[in-house]
C-alpha cells in the first residue's frame, strides 16, 4: 500500500509536468545548441559578478520566452534544478508497467551561491526564475512542449489560521502505515526550506518534507508555494512492484 501510494503521488506529479504545454517556436538545425526559458516571476539579468545590470533589455517580463545558449544533458543525480522525462509518456500504464524516469539538466553558473542560466555574453538570469524548458533535443513524443522545471528544495511560507479557520497550523510526524499526525505548531508566516512532495494515506492532498528534520508540512498550510517540482528523491524506477528512487 505504502509503496502504491508513493507512486500514485510520484506520477501524479509527474504527470502533471509533462503536460505542461507552451506554444514554442520551431528550432532550426543553427539553433540546436539553444533553449527557450519560460519564466514563472519577471527577472533582472546580471552579470558574471551576480551584479544587476540597468538599461532596456536587462528587466525581463515573465510573459517573455528567452532563447538561450546550451543543452539539456542527461544526468544520474539530482541537481538543484533539473527535469524529468517518464518512460511511459504518451502511453497508457498501470502499476503493473514498468516505469523509469530519466533526469536532464541545462547546466548553470553560480555565483554567490545562487544558481544562473546564462542567457548571452556575460548576461545571466536567476535559476529560480525559470519555469519551463524547452528543446527539440530532448526525446518527448509531446512535440512544442516545455517541460516542467524540478528542484530538490525550495521556501515556503506558513499561512495564518485564522484565515482557514483553524487554530493552529502543524508540523506532521510520519506514524506507523504510512500516516501522520499533528506533531508541533508552527508559527504563522514561518519560512521553512522544503526537499521533497510526498502523500500519505490519511492525508487528502500533499505534503512537502522539511529539510534537515522529521517533519513534514500540508501543502495546503503554506501560502507561498515552491515555484517548482519539489523532489529531492525523485521516482527513479518502478518494476515488479518495486520502487526506486534517486
Amino acid at each position: 500500500m505504502l509503496a502504491k501510494r508513493r507512486i500514485h503521488v510520484l506520477m501524479s506529479v509527474f504527470l502533471a509536468a509533462v503536460l505542461f504545454v507552451v506554444t514554442a517556436e520551431h528550432a532550426s538545425a543553427a539553433e540546436s545548441d539553444t533553449v527557450k526559458l519560460y519564466l514563472n516571476h519577471n527577472t533582472y539579468v546580471y552579470n558574471n559578478k551576480g551584479k544587476r545590470l540597468y538599461g532596456k533589455g536587462n528587466y525581463i517580463k515573465k510573459n517573455i520566452v528567452i532563447t538561450a545558449p546550451g543543452k539539456l544533458e542527461k544526468t544520474n543525480s539530482v541537481k538543484r534544478y533539473y527535469i524529468m522525462k517518464r518512460s511511459d509518456e504518451g502511453t497508457v500504464s498501470n502499476y503493473k508497467t514498468p516505469t523509469f524516469t530519466y533526469l536532464y539538466w541545462l547546466p548553470y553558473t553560480i555565483i554567490k551561491n545562487i544558481e544562473y542560466y546564462k542567457t548571452g555574453p556575460n548576461r545571466y538570469i536567476k535559476c529560480m526564475n525559470v519555469k519551463a524548458i524547452y528543446t527539440e533535443a530532448l526525446p518527448s513524443p509531446y512535440s512544442h512542449k516545455a517541460r516542467l522545471l524540478a528542484t530538490n528544495q525550495e521556501t515556503v511560507i506558513t499561512r495564518d489560521p485564522k484565515e482557514i479557520n483553524q487554530k493552529h497550523i502543524y508540523a506532521l510526524t510520519k506514524v506507523a502505515n504510512n500516516r501522520v499526525e499533528d506533531a508541533i505548531i508552527l508559527p504563522k508566516n514561518k519560512k521553512l526550506v522544503v526537499d521533497d512532495t510526498v502523500g500519505f494515506d490519511n492525508l487528502i492532498g500533499t505534503a512537502y518534507h522539511i529539510k534537515n528534520t522529521n517533519y513534514y508540512v500540508k501543502a495546503f498550510d503554506v501560502v507561498r508555494k515552491p515555484r517548482h517540482l519539489v523532489f529531492s528523491h525523485p521516482l527513479k524506477s518502478f518494476v515488479d512492484g518495486i520502487t526506486t528512487v534517486y
